[in-house]
Parts: C-alpha cells; structure tokens; sequence
C-alpha cells in the first residue's frame, strides 16, 4: 500500500520482529473517545477483515490507563472469533498451528492531541506553502509565534501568555530565509530575541501553584551560517537547537523525517499505559491522518483516479487525499470534531454556519447548551434525530474547514473521482442517504465522481498495516473499505434559470429498458441504478450548465456504470450552494434536500422541543 509520507520519515520497522509471511494481522487505532481493534487474517486464502470491536478508550481518570481500553476491544475480538490474541498482557506472535495470535500488530492514533508547533523566523511566511508541504501527513497544529513585549507585563500580555502555557506548545520551529534570498539578519535576530522572551516567560510561573511547564524543543530550517549564529544566540535558554536542511521543492523530507519522532514522545509517550501498548506493535505508531493517507494513496493509484477519505473524529478532522498519480493532498483540522472539538469549530466557524444546515429552527443558546454536552460527554452518542441533524451540521462544517485548511490543495484537486466516508461519524449514519448527503454539502464535489462508505470503520486502521504488508493491506482496503458504494453522482457547476431544467439524464438499462428524467435547477435527483446493477447512462446539461466537460457539453458513457445504496444521483443545486437567505426558506430548503434522498423528517422536529420551535 502506498505511504502518506515522504519516504525519509517512514516508520522503520523492526526486520527481526517481522514475521516472512504476512497471514495475519492486529489492527488498533486509539482515538480520542474511542479505542478500535480489528482483525484481519485469511479468508479461502484471501485477506480479509475478520472481526471488528470499539471500546471508549481509557486515558483519563478514574481508569487512566490507554491499555485497559485496548485490551478490552481485543477481548470482544476474543470472543467474537474464539481466538486467543493476548496471554499474560502480550501479543501472542506469530500466528500459532492451532489458529491462537496473530503475526503481527500495528497502532494508529490521534490521541493526545496534535504536536502543537508555533513557527517564526524570516521564512515563516515566505516559504508557508512548502513548510505546510512538508508536515503534510503529520499530525500536527501550526501557530505562528507571536512577538512578546519585555516585562514588567502588562495585562493583555499576561492573558498571552496564560493562553500559550496552557497550549504547551512541543515545537518553535524557527524557518531561515529562502535558498538565494537575502538571509536578513536583523529579521533572524529578532526571532531569536523573541523566543528567548518567550522561553524566559514560559519558565516564570504567575502563580506558586501552577505545574511548570516543559519548554519546547527549538528546530531551525535554513542556512548553515544562519544556523550557527542562531545557536549562539539561544545557547543560554536553548542548548540542543537541532538544525535541519533548508526547506526547498526538492527538500521537504528532512523536517518531516526531524518532527514525525517527536510526536510521538511529546504528545504519546507521556500518555497513561502508552508505553505498554507501545510494546505490542512491530513497528511506530502512525497518525490517523498518515495511515488514511496510505489508504487513499493505495486507492487512488490502484483505480487510477483522484481520490479522498474524510473521517469526523470527536477531536479532529480529516481529509486525506490523493491523485491518481499517487501524489498526498492532505486536508486537516486537528482541534475540531463533535466531541471536544466540537466548542472549538464552534468558537471559528461561529452558530449561523452551523444552523444554517438544520431541517428545523434551532436558537443559537440551545445548539451552544448541545456543543457543551458533547464537550463533557464525549462518549456520549446523539439521542434523537434533533441531535444527530445538530451532529451531523458540526461535521458539515468540521469538514469545511479541513478542506479550506492553511496549507490545505485539495481545493484545488479536480476533479474528486471517488469521495470515501469513514469515521466515527461518517461510518455511522442510520442510512447511506445521510452520509452522502454530508459528503455533498460539505465537499461541493464537481463533475461526475463515486460515493462510498466504510460501513466497516476500518480504513483509517489501514496505512499502518500497509507498511508491513502492502498486497495484504491493500487487498483488505478495496473489498472491505469500500464494502457499501452509494452511487454515481453527478454534480453541477453554473445555473440553470430559476425552475428550468438543468439536466436531462438517461439510463439504459442491460435488459432494454429506458429511463429518463429531468433534473430541475436547485434540486436533488435520483435514478434508480442498485448496487451490482449496471447500465449505460447519458447527461445533456442546459447550455449554463456544466457536468465537467464545460458548459452545455453533453456526456455519454461508453461502459455501463454500476449504481450503488442511493442509484445515480444528480446534484443540479449548483457550486457554491445557494443557501436561501430567510430562516424559513432555509429549513424547507434542508428538508426538501432530505427528502429528495429519501431521508425521512421526524414530525417531532416541528414541535418545541429543547429550544427547538
């Protein structure tokens, strides 16, 4: 399977712990709220997924302990299969004559939060677009550093700083002026003046009984010359600046491969119970978004077409894409989910973004009280259809914000051939016609692409298990991955005039039958085309339409498509959508979406309930 990451920073695995054949293997991904093992192992000599179980993971008080919620999924696969996996707390490797234990296990995670990296220097803003490059497939939240008065402090100085000690940051990384610019050593100097301040103030508690705080580790990227004199600069507060090779087009692996190990021991090793996971796998943990951008990676050159895993976590967001070329264009946001991200997407995206997507009128108190609930109950799963329509509006815009990401291309990947929905939330919806639904809205996909949902949760458990055995991996991400297609979809740029038609859509089907409809402007259109049902389709849009060959351009399929849970869809609402602009118009809008996809509208919605009007 291919990797998300540049080849320098691939986890190295351990040749004597890995065993010659891959037969089978341990999958387990710690999550914020949830711990997920999977097994996937032979199947009439195919490699597939076995058996799957979810526990809450355990990393907080009372338990506090991140082994106990993985050794409490094992124990449900236990079960489920009859297999023995662990004996006396260790992984029983390899797989043994009688069937017990496995050959190997691999760890994703998003626990812990992101490495948290506050970025300064002459380059910081110059060479932004090839820094976000090079940490794309890390987990990580870039924050530029910003400049400290000198004391006495003032108040809102004060209140900075109470705000970056709570942050903790792991990593000032200091970016040197770009290869053939002017170095600017005034700008370095001031960069360095800052971190020492910053590092003086970080050291100072304001209060007796606050916990002192572990200072960052300083990394520099640029000139040799530059890095000398920045070393003398900080040697006082600073002694182990690590220096790496200046970010170039050609040169992004060496500050990928210089912070990748230092997620781990900042955000993971810290962590209650993590060394004793640690120990059970063969090889480094990897970042949820790293292991689903091998997934997409394998995908997308394996279909040859651009592809595009989403997963809405409770504390993070992410999308991982791919081009057909192989290449990962990664899209992330790894401080807003539905749990405890949930009050932070809320605090940027603001409550209109997020009301705006409800089939019913909501007030903006009732939707705060929800975001605080889900904030301290991250466990908790939504318990009507009021909270799973506020659920699924927090991941429209969750979504949003990972595509429109600082450093974030995947706006500009075009077209998205096949769109994959994952996750926690996306995995999860009480019918396909939903997680399509949040797919459409919240990517605005363009042209004609392919829906599909990960009904078994396992993509995201994949890439790790690509470094061990890619055609294992591999071969498990496009049978079981992809388990549930929900269809073509066709989607459209430009407008129709109001209440005409956007596009005429033909199907012709293997038994020579016909069927045509006409997809009106501002609407959601289905044609029936079921899963494993194949048939010949053609499209002519109106002449201020265009399906992805241009205004007007007509398209006929030359091979039948096969349809999916939800048949051919037709999306004639038009990029960006048009959202009515009264609260009224609005929620007829919603629930007219809905219906479209055969998505039913609870009548209790319309009753006062909870804020609800």
């Amino acid at each position: 399977m291919a990797e998300a990451t540049h080849a320098a920073s691939r986890p190295q695995e351990s040749a004597a712990r890995r065993p010659p054949t891959i037969r089978s293997l341990l999958l387990i991904d710690c999550g914020s709220v949830f711990t997920t093992a999977a097994l996937v192992g032979l199947v009439d000599e195919q490699p597939r997924m076995l058996a799957r179980a979810q526990r809450p993971t355990t990393s907080a008080p009372p338990i506090a302990d991140l082994m106990i919620g993985a050794r409490d999924a094992v124990a449900e696969i236990e079960r489920i299969t009859g297999r023995a996996l662990l004996r006396d707390g260790r992984l029983i490797t390899p797989e043994q004559a009688d069937g017990a234990g496995v050959d190997s296990m691999t760890l994703v995670t998003s626990i812990g939060g992101p490495l948290r990296i506050f970025a300064t220097g002459p380059g910081r803003e110059t060479l932004s677009a090839l820094l976000y490059r090079s940490l794309a497939g890390l987990f990580a939240q870039v924050e530029s550093l910003p400049p400290l008065a000198e004391p006495p402090y003032d108040a809102q100085t004060l209140q900075a700083i109470a705000m970056v000690r709570a942050l903790a940051p792991h990593v000032i990384l200091v970016v040197g002026s770009a290869f053939g610019a002017s170095r600017g050593a005034q700008s370095l100097d001031a960069a360095s003046q800052t971190i020492m301040q910053w590092f003086h103030a970080l050291s100072e508690s304001a209060h007796t009984d606050e916990e002192p705080v572990a200072l960052p580790t300083v990394l520099f990227t640029g000139q040799t010359e530059d890095a000398t004199r920045l070393q003398a600069t900080l040697r006082t507060v600073a002694p182990g600046v690590q220096v790496v090779q200046a970010l170039s087009p050609s040169t992004l692996a060496p500050l990928n491969r210089a912070i990748g190990p230092i997620y781990e021991s900042a955000s993971l090793r810290p962590l209650p119970g993590y060394d004793r996971l640690r120990k059970l796998a063969a090889t480094p943990p990897m970042a949820t978004i790293t292991s689903l951008g091998g997934v997409a990676c394998f995908l997308a050159q394996h279909y040859a077409m651009n592809v595009v895993v989403a997963d809405v976590g409770g504390s993070s967001t992410v999308l991982a894409g791919a081009t057909a070329e192989g290449e990962f264009v990664p899209g992330s946001q790894p401080v807003m989910g539905v749990g405890p991200g949930a009050g932070q997407l809320l605090r940027t995206v603001g409550a209109e973004n997020i009301l705006r997507w409800l089939p019913f009128a909501l007030d903006e108190n009732s939707l705060r009280e929800y975001v605080l609930q889900r904030m301290l109950r991250p466990h908790a799963l939504p318990g009507s259809l009021i909270e799973l329509e506020i659920e699924h509006a927090l991941a429209r815009e969750a979504m949003r914000m990972a595509l429109h990401a600082p450093g974030s291309r995947l706006t500009g990947m075009r077209p998205i051939d096949v769109a994959l929905a994952t996750g926690g939330v996306l995995a999860n919806t009480p019918t396909p016609a939903h997680a399509a639904l949040i797919m459409l809205d919240a990517l605005q996909l363009q042209g004609i692409a392919s829906l599909a949902q990960d009904t078994a949760r396992i993509a995201s458990l994949l890439g790790m298990a690509g470094v061990l055995a890619p055609t294992f991996a591999g071969h498990v991400a496009e049978i079981d991955a992809l388990a549930l297609p929900l269809g073509p979809v066709v989607t459209t740029i430009g407008a129709a005039p109001a209440g005409a038609v956007a596009v005429y859509a033909t199907l012709e089907y293997g038994d020579g039958r016909k069927l045509a409809i006409e997809a009106t402007q501002g609407e959601l259109s289905r044609l029936p085309l079921g899963q494993g049902e194949r048939a010949l389709f053609s499209l002519q849009p109106h002449p201020n339409v265009d399906i992805g060959l241009g205004p007007g351009q007509p398209a006929r399929a030359t091979e039948p498509i096969e349809g999916g849970a939800l048949g051919l869809v037709i999306d004639a609402r038009g990029r960006p959508l048009p959202f009515a602009a009264g609260r009224d118009e609005r929620i007829a809008q919603a629930q007219a979406w809905r219906q479209a996809l055969g998505i039913a509208l609870n009548d209790g919605q319309s009753r006062t309930q909870g804020g609800v009007q």
